[in-house]
């Protein structure tokens, strides 16, 4: 059984609840021994007698789990009224406990004695009667009351129990329509029920000291009468849980014709009482009664309709608490009647209501100047100025974050998203902010004196509440930060740069070592080149020449003929070494074999060196004839050059054939002749050794396969073959 299938107030969640009976055995004057053994001599009597359950007490002893076994109920006791949903509901005392016991009910009222039979349901907070039989078996009278205190409501042991409070009455109007029950579809409600149910139902609220306790009184009430009077109520109190059996709220009951009584009645006229200054609000007073209502006046300094309004008087504040949906204007002048209540760390007016007396200038800002100023004006309007550190979104309005006064100090403005409204909120700029003040005090203050606040917070009331003063200074902390990160990658980079240029340099100095070592070992080459060419061509030229002249010298004395053709030899070999020299000078140039290629220039050294000795000479070129690279071409006409030297002049060959095979990869020259030869071993010294080391020289330079076969009397054949790069 749902609490809205009971008594529908508010679409909440009221059922039963368990009672303690030892504590209804001592509201009734009873030892609370007697009460427990009471409570244990029915639980066994319910164990042996399972069968049928035959007091209220044990079927409100039962667990959740006992009572949703159903187990079969007869109650007799006193019908204590229904419970507002039209027949279905109502609460019987038995020997003073009552219990809930769903079902319909006709031609019964308040004070009879019924009998109900039943079983048991666990409820949603509390077990409770499914009724099966409901019949008047006699006339009785209604209990007395359990007369609690309203904070005793509010231990969830006291539901479906008809009980008496006292208070002061808070709040008392009517249930909107949306709030009062609705019968079930196809529901046949008797006219009697009809008539209770299109009654006026009233709510009210009860309070005493910080207790509060929602009434519903089933009557027409008027509010004037009841709203600060002192009354006391009797009803059956309910309670308002949660979907997991746990207690939230009491709420009392009163049946139909039960009268609340007024044992103190209020000021006709709020407004009539005569006005207090803010000042004096809950100040000692032996006599002091904090739980009435006050009049106050003062000047509006901020007003949200419906929920809070803000007033000065003359240099205090007040917070009041009015569901009032006039609208008030900064500086209108108003009377305000509410109940003094304890609020952060001065007093606020709760439940309260006003009266706009005239309009007036906008209320001034009170400037603070610092935070023990602050805790003088909790509740007004004031102005602090500050550094503004940051702010952010928060829900439907922003936190903005401040330095004042040496502590970080929060600003509160509940406002819709403006377009521009944060573009001058800059951090570290200097701002002037005004709004409510509301000091913060500590979780925990002393046990007796003054509770020290901690700090303050400010409430504005628009946008325009924040104005910046000054600009931030260029040199805030992130512009700070940012010059930081740029002068730190500005070192990066320049500590790069210098490491790339070491290491630049480095290279430099590395490739200057590297080119002055190969230009070391070029000039070496070319010293060494140099000295094969001397040796080759100038050299052997001048010896021969020196080898006629000395002939001549020696004919001088046989006759002329012979000095003149020694002389005609040796001018020969000296036009030979000069062109000799010319062609060494002609080869350290750049580009060689300009003229001609290699076949061209080895077929014409073969046909110099063999012209008019007899020597027979040819020349073959195998594969397509190109051109090789420079160097290469070079190289290799110098050692057929030399080859062809050595067969001509040294081995007295009559046959000379220089072979040429150009290669797809390669390339090779062969120089044959059949002259006397030599031991290729032990190359003789004078006949061309020097000759034989420039070939191996330029072979190794060429990378190439260098192949000299000869022997004594069968000739020498000389072969280089050269690999080719694509």
């Amino acid at each position: 059984m749902g609490a809205s299938d009971i008594l529908n107030l508010q679409s909440s969640m009221i059922t039963r609840s368990q009672s303690v009976p030892a504590f209804a055995a001592l509201r009734r004057g009873l030892r609370p021994g007697f009460g427990v053994l009471a409570v244990v001599l029915a639980m066994g009597r319910a164990s042996a007698e399972t069968t049928v359950l035959t007091n209220a007490i044990t079927v409100r002893a039962l667990s959740a789990e006992r009572a949703a076994l159903h187990l079969p109920v007869r109650l007799r006791g006193v019908f204590m009224g229904q419970t507002g949903s039209l027949d279905q509901g109502f609460v019987i005392s038995d020997d003073g406990e009552g219990v809930y016991v769903e079902g319909a009910v006709s031609n019964i009222v308040r004070g009879d004695i019924i009998e109900v039979t039943g079983v048991t349901d666990p409820g949603g907070f509390a077990p409770f009667v499914q009724a099966r039989t409901v019949r008047k078996v006699g006339e009785g009278q209604i209990p007395a009351p359990l007369n609690v205190g309203l904070g005793e409501l509010s231990n969830g042991g006291l539901d479906a129990q008809w009980v008496e409070v006292s208070g002061i009455v808070r709040s008392c109007e009517p249930m909107p329509a949306s709030e009062r029950p609705v019968p079930p579809p196809g529901t046949i409600v008797q006219s009697k029920a009809i008539d209770s149910w299109s009654k006026r139902k009233f709510k009210m609220t009860l309070a005493s000291g910080d207790e509060r306790v929602a009434v519903q009184v089933n009557d027409e009430l008027k509010p004037e009468i009841y709203i600060d009077a002192e009354v006391r109520v009797r009803g059956i109190c309910f309670s308002q849980h949660n979907t997991t059996r746990q207690f939230l709220n009491p709420l009392l009951l009163v049946p139909n014709g039960v009268e609340v009584v007024v044992e103190k009645r209020p000021q006709p006229d709020a407004f009539s009482i005569p006005a207090r200054a803010v000042a004096s609000l809950m100040e000692f007073n032996r006599q002091a009664n904090f739980g009435h209502r006050v009049h106050v006046r003062g000047v509006v300094t901020y007003h949200r309709p419906g929920e809070f309004l803000w007033l000065r008087d003359h240099d205090r504040g007040l917070r009041a608490e009015s569901r009032q949906a006039e609208l008030l204007q900064p500086g209108d002048e108003v009377d305000v009647a509410g109940f003094p209540g304890r609020g952060q760390y001065t007093p606020v007016l709760e439940d309260a209501v006003f009266r706009k007396i005239l309009p007036g200038p906008l209320p001034a800002a009170f400037p603070l100047r610092s935070l023990l100023e602050a805790f003088r004006h909790d509740a007004d309007l004031v102005e602090v100025q500050g550094t503004l550190l940051e702010w952010r979104q928060n829900g439907d309005g922003y936190i903005v974050e401040l330095d004042w006064d040496g502590q970080r100090t929060e600003a509160l403005l509940r406002s819709q998203t403006e377009p521009g409204l944060t573009d001058k909120w800059l951090p570290n700029s200097h701002v002037s902010v005004s709004g409510i003040c509301s000091v913060m005090t500590s979780k925990n203050g002393p046990v007796s004196g003054i509770w020290e606040p901690a700090t303050v917070q400010l409430l504005l009331r628009t946008p325009q509440d924040l104005t910046v003063v000054r600009a931030p200074p260029w040199w805030t902390y992130q512009h700070i930060l940012i010059v930081l990160s740029l002068a730190v990658a500005a070192s990066l980079i320049a500590v790069a740069t210098v490491m790339w240029l070491a290491r630049q340099r480095l290279r430099d100095q590395e490739d200057r070592r590297a080119r002055a070592e190969s230009e070391f070992a070029a000039i070496l080459s070319e010293r060494n080149r140099m000295a094969r060419e001397i040796h080759d061509t100038l050299a052997q030229g001048l010896v021969a020449t020196s080898v006629q002249l000395r002939l001549a010298k020696k004919q001088i004395g046989h006759g002329g003929a012979l000095v003149a053709q020694h002389l005609d030899t040796a001018q020969q070999l000296v036009r030979e070494s000069l062109e000799e020299a010319r062609n060494s000078i002609w080869n350290m140039r750049p580009h060689v074999l300009e003229t001609r290629d290699l076949a061209g220039a080895l077929e014409g050294i073969l046909r110099q060196l063999s012209e008019g000795t007899g020597v027979e000479a040819n020349i073959r070129v195998a594969g397509k004839a190109r051109r090789l690279a420079p160097m290469i071409e070079n190289n290799l006409l110098r050692v057929g050059q030399e080859a062809i030297t050595n067969a001509t002049r040294h081995a007295h060959a009559k046959r000379i054939t220089v072979m040429l095979d150009f290669a797809e990869k390669q390339f090779c020259l062969r120089v044959r002749d059949d002259g006397q030869g030599f031991d290729a071993a032990q190359p003789p010294p004078g006949g061309g050794g020097f000759g034989l080391v420039g070939i191996r020289e330029r072979a190794t330079q060429l990378k190439g396969e260098l192949n000299i076969q000869s022997a004594p009397g069968t000739g020498t054949e000389v072969g280089l073959t050269v690999p080719l790069s694509d």
